[in-house]
């Protein structure tokens, strides 16, 4: 999964990895991948030093639509540290500075450096708590920082927005500031926009002005709370208002005024998550107001101080919530509002602190709404987006002061694998002392800027325990452990004998990132007997352990952590028929889903009936839905059947993965299934599913079918996207003509994306395909332009070579890494040249 807290960098960053994925696997153009260079030290990046003490900004701004501008008006008042101060350095990034001057004063001298730094020689010294206000007038063409959406050729029916993004540092391309997490300070943001618009901005808001000559409207916000740059924001747009409340708090959702009845399906638990927050943490929502504001092109979402910028898409239909729920977002980034606002990381290599606990606490509203095991399950979530992080070659502590870029931090560390170490942390702690920690690690440090240091001392101070040694493993070093286990049980003495062994080996090619030696953890490992189940919890503190433990007959599961609270690897070498009976029988449904994960390499009689029996029978969603994954890979009756049934439960869920599972057997005679599925579920994603399936069957009836389906509409174009990929499945060359209508700009991307596909399987030799592919390789959208590179991979055309050799002359769009973009096009090149060759 796309992390939840995913800013506009960050999803051109995924964006660009799929890119460069997309052009390496299709159509016999792979090359195998280069060897990765060696990585290299990065630089130590420690927290910054200023001279100043922001006390508050007043931001005056209004905009021009057609040249994407900002003219601007920012007072900064501040405090020396230090007396006396004579020149203040400023963040200012691409601006234009028409004048600077004392606010209520005379002009100062200034000098604007690098295109980022403005420079201001104050008119005297001045003494350490000493007031001072400075007012920059300024205009800019923000590059980053702040977007302006408008129609496109490709888009005609974009929205008119206007919205910011300041996370990491990209503020002071709109607005001149001190563009660091360690300094809070109180604003104003007065707006001047054209009077069909509204404002949303941080805090309350104190006024709107009409200019009725002007057919302009001016907003006045005010935040009195002090919190960092970063997390000031601003929208304009056009919005109807979904409200409700926390006791005397006002609670909004702004979202477009055609979908309110949807934003009421999408985000009917906001204000009670703030009612859960507020109980849980101890401490209630501080802020005059909670918003969270739905725009375009944004990538996830960002927990801006009272005022959460949202995509769109977090918006869906009735239908659409049988598969989707926008909780995780909607809490991820309401719970910032403790963590990340009322307390703010000092600097952004302690970026987890805002980042992880937001990603722990989503999970436990999931607890707190949907139980435990959900829970449970969605913590394994974060584990394995973890495990493949580690996999790639990303590497390092949760906790460092050396990065390329603030923006790299946000990461498998910051998000997941923070969450996993603070859900072992509870387990360590017990849930009494836990919570306690965390309600006195926020009164203690309410409105300030922390260090993982402090939450340590706040952990002592509330539970009187050192964990010291947990943080300098789990948080200050990076690994986990791999662990080796074996078992052995004696009849004569009814013993069961468990060695574990701590196999991990440290990083070579990251010297400078430390990994423990070995590391330490409680554990829970559960025994199940024909009597019940015993619980017995280890320590392990040494590369290798040895437990014994007294049972009453031969154990049916061992069960190394229970619950799977600990992040690890393990090979514990069990039989099929004892995994079996774990994923039929262990009272652990963190068992019975990694069971069924083991069983997924298996190909007995033994592992079929008992993933069939789980993906029919178990009582929760998720082992029935790790089950019928585990099955997708089997090719026998009995997992058919099981998979035909499973494509009828109640969980649409389900029912999409076991559509996904038959579809891989490519069986013409599942066609009916298919159809009925497309004609009948009410699950938007399981029709597509289907449609995909369908077209994967190559039945006959497949292509009228679904051309049928293309008539049928859904929330952001599911269906007609299932059927697209369906028909490209299919490979009918009639569906060019449908292809050709929906690849071309003034249809939505998410269809285009699709009809590329359909292109590129299908259109070899035909022109106009080849036309409209190369032309997308000029498109402004990251998702078009790697869709149309997969699409002429997949086609093999080598007259797509002077479009693509076009294209790597650059410049290329922003987000696309060069050097990688030039190895994997050209290499498509050259395979497309040789192919051209032998022909």
């Amino acid at each position: 999964m796309i992390y939840p807290h995913l800013n506009r960098l960050k999803f051109v960053r995924a964006i660009a990895l799929a890119f460069i994925i997309s052009v390496t696997p299709f159509a016999g153009f792979a090359q195998a991948p280069a060897q990765a260079p060696a990585p290299e030290a990065p630089p130590y990046q420690w927290p910054r030093s200023h001279d100043y003490d922001v006390q508050h900004y007043r931001i005056k701004v209004s905009f021009d639509w057609a040249k994407k501008s900002v003219a601007g008006e920012t007072t900064i008042t501040f405090q020396p540290f230090a007396s006396g101060l004579k020149e203040v350095e400023i963040d200012a990034g691409n601006m234009t500075i028409n004048s600077v001057r004392r606010d209520g004063g005379g002009p100062l001298k200034f000098r604007y450096e690098g295109n980022e730094k403005l420079f201001v020689t104050l008119d005297r010294a001045y003494t350490a708590g000493q007031n001072v206000a400075v007012t920059i007038n300024y205009t800019s063409v923000p590059k980053q920082g702040l977007t302006f959406i408008t129609p496109t050729s490709s888009d005609p029916n974009r929205p008119y927005q206007i919205w910011s993004q300041g996370e990491a540092k990209t503020n002071h391309y709109w607005f001149p500031c001190y563009d660091y997490p360690n300094d809070r300070a109180t604003t104003e943001m007065i707006a001047t926009v054209e009077d069909r618009y509204q404002v949303i901005s941080n805090g309350a808001l104190i006024d709107v002005k009409a200019d009725a000559r002007n057919k302009t409207k001016t907003w006045h916000w005010k935040m009195d709370q002090p919190f960092s740059s970063y997390l000031v924001s601003i929208i304009v747009g056009e919005y109807a208002e979904v409200k409700d409340h926390f006791k005397t708090i006002p609670v909004v959702s702004y979202v477009y005024r055609d979908q309110v009845e949807n934003a009421r399906v999408s985000f009917g638990k906001l204000a009670r998550m703030v009612a859960f927050f507020s109980e849980k943490i101890g401490y209630d929502y501080p802020y005059a107001k909670y918003a969270q504001t739905m725009v375009r092109d944004f990538g996830g979402a960002m927990e801006n101080i009272t005022a959460t910028t949202m995509t769109d898409t977090a918006v869906h239909d009735r239908r659409a919530h049988l598969d989707l729920s926008s909780d995780t977002i909607v809490s991820h980034e309401l719970v910032h509002h403790w963590f990340g606002n009322l307390l703010t990381c000092r600097d952004w290599g302690e970026i987890w602190l805002n980042e992880s606990f937001a990603t722990f606490f989503s999970a436990a509203w999931t607890e707190h709404d949907l139980g435990r095991d959900d829970y449970l399950y969605q913590m394994l979530g974060n584990q394995k987006n973890y495990y493949q992080a580690w996999a790639q070659g990303n590497r390092r502590p949760i906790v460092t002061k050396r990065y390329e870029d603030p923006d790299a931090l946000f990461d498998a560390y910051a998000y997941p694998r923070g969450a996993a170490v603070l859900g072992m942390l509870r387990f360590v702690l017990g849930e009494e002392l836990f919570w306690k920690a965390i309600r006195h690690y926020v009164k203690k440090y309410e409105w300030q800027m922390v260090e993982t240091q402090q939450l340590v001392v706040a952990i002592e101070e509330a539970t009187g325990q050192n964990l010291q040694w947990f943080f300098d493993e789990w948080i200050y070093k990076m690994g986990h452990p791999e662990f080796l286990i074996t078992k052995s049980y004696t009849e004569s003495t009814r013993s069961l004998k468990l060695t574990v062994k701590q196999t991990q080996k440290p990083d070579d090619k990251r010297p400078w990132f430390q990994s423990p030696d070995h590391f330490t953890m409680p554990v829970d490992i559960a025994v199940t007997t024909a009597s019940g189940e015993k619980v017995h919890r280890v320590w392990i503190d040494g590369r290798e352990k040895e437990f014994t433990f007294t049972v009453d007959s031969k154990p049916l599961i061992v069960n190394f952590d229970r619950g799977n609270y600990i992040i690890k690897q393990v090979k514990f070498d069990r039989s099929d028929e004892e995994l079996a009976y774990q994923l039929l029988h262990d009272s652990d449904v963190m068992g019975r889903v990694l069971a069924a994960n083991e069983l997924r390499s298996k190909r007995t009689d033994a592992a079929a009936a008992a993933l069939a029996e789980a993906a029919l029978k178990d009582p929760f969603w998720a082992v029935r839905i790790e089950a019928v994954k585990a099955m997708s890979g089997f090719k026998n009756d009995r997992v058919r059947a099981a998979l035909i049934e499973a494509a009828r439960d109640k969980d649409s869920r389900i029912r999409r993965e076991a559509l996904k599972g038959l579809a891989q057997l490519k069986d013409a005679s599942l066609a009916e299934l298919y159809i009925r599925v497309i004609q009948t579920d009410q699950s938007y994603f399981a029709v597509a599913e289907a449609a995909k399936a369908l077209g994967q069957s190559g039945a006959p009836q497949a292509y009228n079918v679904l051309m049928g389906a293309l008539n049928v509409d859904s929330w952001q174009e599911t269906i007609r996207g299932g059927v697209m990929e369906g028909l490209a499945a299919l490979k009918d060359p009639r569906a060019l003509d449908v292809a050709f209508k929906y690849a071309v700009p003034g249809n939505p991307v998410s269809l285009r994306v699709a009809a590329f596909r359909v292109l590129g399987d299908t259109g070899k030799g035909n022109d106009r395909a080849l036309e409209i592919l190369t032309a997308g390789l000029k498109e402004q959208s990251l998702q078009l332009l790697f869709s149309a590179v997969q699409a002429l991979a997949t086609m093999g055309d080598a007259r797509a070579i002077p479009a693509l050799e076009e294209f790597l002359k650059g410049p290329l769009p922003p987000g696309i890494p060069e050097g990688q973009a030039k190895q994997f096009i050209g290499g498509l090149i050259n395979r497309l040249k040789n192919a051209a060759k032998q022909k």
